[in-house]
């Protein structure tokens, strides 16, 4: 298929597309945590700080989806996360058989995508955007709160009564989840995405095609619906993230 000029229906300029690379940071709010006062101890916060290190466009904000990512903290209706896979189990700095598995194991049936209002995906209560911004003009960061209970809810191998005062655990994200973006594209969101529609399909690939285009799925018009104030996502490999591995993020067990 030819490619299609795609162009922007207020200008008549070609549809921006680019690429971006962030980085993201772990850290912990504690690396102790107390067995056996589980009512009195902190929640253990896994801090997310994310930043831009190279874009097309450097002057712009990042805007993207973190569904089932490490930046997906669980406020909407669906888990979080966690839940989903986006952290390895937690493993023993000393026996990497001895792990805390912090995902649910299984497959959580959520329905279909059947309501034609889904193809604006901020319509989808189980979806959530964050902005990252500008290179060098600051960072995103996002929280997660982890109860002693919610460490070990999950794990098969080990639980609270398992582990012995003086144990050390590594914490580690999953390489494959660090952002996992269903859309993503140049803007804040609350700024010039503010009251924009985030359509479902992608911008067109080189070969002119798109990339999520279901069978039967009229072909969108994208000059009438950018008219119509619809934002298409960028193409989804164009969005690249890589962890800051600097450091262990080691959190400890104490009586």
């Amino acid at each position: 298929m030819a490619q299609e000029m795609l162009t922007d229906p207020s200008t008549r300029k070609p549809l921006a597309t680019g690429k971006a690379h962030l980085s993201i940071t772990l850290t912990t709010s504690t690396s102790k945590i107390s067995l056996s006062s589980p009512d009195t101890t902190k929640p253990l916060n896994l801090n997310l700080t994310t930043r831009i290190i190279s874009s097309t466009f450097p002057s712009s904000a990042i805007t993207f989806s973190t569904n089932n990512s490490v930046l997906d903290n669980g406020q909407h209706v669906r888990h979080d996360g966690i839940f989903r896979g986006a952290f390895r189990p937690l493993l023993s700095t000393t026996n990497p058989d001895r792990k805390i598995g912090l995902a649910f194991i299984g497959t959580p049936n959520y329905g279909s995508l059947t309501d034609p209002k889904f193809n604006d995906m901020r319509e989808r209560p189980w979806t959530r955007f964050e902005t990252v911004p500008p290179l060098g003009e600051g960072e995103l960061v996002i929280k997660h709160e982890l109860s002693l209970e919610r460490l070990f809810r999950y794990s098969h191998s080990l639980k609270i009564e398992d582990v012995q005062p003086g144990e050390k655990f590594r914490i580690q994200m999953n390489p494959k989840k660090l952002v996992f973006a269903e859309w993503w594209n140049f803007g804040d969101i609350q700024g010039e995405l503010q009251g924009k529609k985030f359509a479902r399909w992608k911008l067109l690939d080189e070969d002119g095609d798109i990339f999520n285009l279901m069978p039967g799925d009229p072909r969108p018009d994208f000059e009438k619906m950018s008219l119509e104030g619809w934002v298409f996502s960028q193409r989804l490999d164009d969005l690249e993230a890589t962890q800051d591995a600097d450091h262990d993020v080691v959190i400890g067990f104490i009586e």
